[in-house]
């Protein structure tokens, strides 16, 4: 049976979802991270310390940038429930609306399809992960389209939130003027980083941002889902995170010397597009069971926008298995508890994922597809 007009289906689905989160996470108080968001806001035209411990507020630390507590504001302003809901629905459809931006049309009701339970488990926490998806997925796309501007806000964002969608950056390497798209991000991210003057006086914005270094420096201790984690539970190796993620970012930039005929390849961009997601789960010592929608996002692109073949196929399968494996109650608690969990297997087949995108990255097509490829990818307009 043929459903007449999937995306009207598919975004229905992804608000409908926002909404019954929403009241779940309000009826039984699942909410930390929300207070968390609410609270810096308030915090920061208050004059406290951003990341200071609050349990009078919430249960947890604050971490993100003193540009993400004012620009929250508007969310710490409003009921509660309208808040949340607002907040579920603008993760949600900010990640459509990035894919839409970014593929043929059936090719994104794929994707959206596909990446819909990831999408609701970031939902359930309340986190901005989708949402950072979406920002840096957009970037790719403004690139694509010569507005440097759009780039460049979307990455800035991004970086108000996490500090690793800098890692957008690397995406303008396909493209002319570099040097206006470096100073054009640089005046951006300063405008940014200056706005929390807005409410609060210069010194306190700088005693903010000493805080908001201090408290990062500690968090270089975890190691997440990352390949750190998995060095230091295969082979005991207890490094430091920086030289392993310096590695890896080795690795990420490489397949960039490929020179221009490569680099002008919109499928090879686009293919680059999806190892910074995943490589960004990967290497990222802080992420975590929500961090999962951005590298999903990654896999999900892949696939859809891929000539068909087993391998591809198969690993989608795997790592959709693994992911309601670890996140749907359908294996005993303590599967979870005792091997899903400590061993961080949900991360296991984005580290294979990765490793087969670096291999087409450098040419290599050497799985056999079910029929002939269909012309490249491009950007949806």
């Amino acid at each position: 049976m043929h459903l007449a007009h999937p995306r009207r289906w598919l975004l229905a689905l992804y608000v409908v979802s926002a909404l019954l989160v929403t009241i779940q996470q309000v009826a039984w108080h699942r909410h930390n991270n929300f207070d968390v968001f609410r609270a810096a806001s308030a915090n920061l035209v208050a004059g406290r310390d951003l990341y200071a411990a609050h349990p009078d507020q919430h249960f947890d630390y604050y971490k993100y940038s003193p540009s993400f507590a004012a620009l929250f504001l508007p969310f710490a302003e409003l009921p509660l429930a309208a808040a949340l809901f607002t907040w579920n629905a603008l993760n949600a459809l900010l990640l459509c609306f990035a894919l839409a931006r970014l593929l043929p049309q059936r090719q994104a009701n794929l994707a959206l399809a596909l990446v819909y339970v990831e999408a609701l488990l970031a939902m359930q926490y309340a986190q901005s992960n989708s949402l950072v998806a979406a920002l840096m997925i957009l970037a790719f796309v403004a690139l694509e389209e010569g507005k440097q501007l759009g780039a460049a806000l979307a990455t800035a964002l991004g970086a108000c939130i996490k500090l690793f969608p800098l890692a957008a950056l690397a995406l303008a390497a396909f493209h002319p003027r570099k040097l206006r798209y470096g100073v054009t991000f640089a005046v951006v991210l300063g405008a940014l980083a200056a706005l929390p003057l807005v409410l609060v006086p210069p010194h306190q914005l700088v005693a903010q941002y000493g805080s908001w270094r201090a408290i990062e420096a500690l968090d270089t201790l975890n190691r997440g889902y990352s390949v750190m984690q998995y060095l230091y539970q295969w082979l005991g190796a207890d490094w430091p995170t920086w030289p392993v993620q310096l590695a890896g970012t080795a690795v990420f930039l490489l397949p960039l010397v490929r020179g221009p005929a490569c680099r002008g390849d919109p499928d090879f961009r686009r293919l680059f597009l999806c190892s910074l997601l995943v490589y960004v789960l990967l290497f990222n010592h802080q992420s975590e069971r929500a961090t999962f929608v951005i590298a999903f996002a990654g896999v999900c692109i892949w696939y859809v926008s891929s000539p068909p073949s087993r391998l591809r196929t198969t690993l989608l399968l795997v790592t959709l298995l693994v992911m309601v494996l670890h996140d749907v109650d359908v294996v005993p608690r303590w599967v979870k508890s005792d091997v899903l969990i400590p061993y961080r297997v949900k991360g296991i087949p984005y580290l294979v994922v990765w490793a087969v995108m670096q291999a087409e990255l450098w040419g290599f097509r050497g799985w056999r597809t079910w029929r002939a490829a269909g012309p490249p990818g491009t950007i949806a307009t």
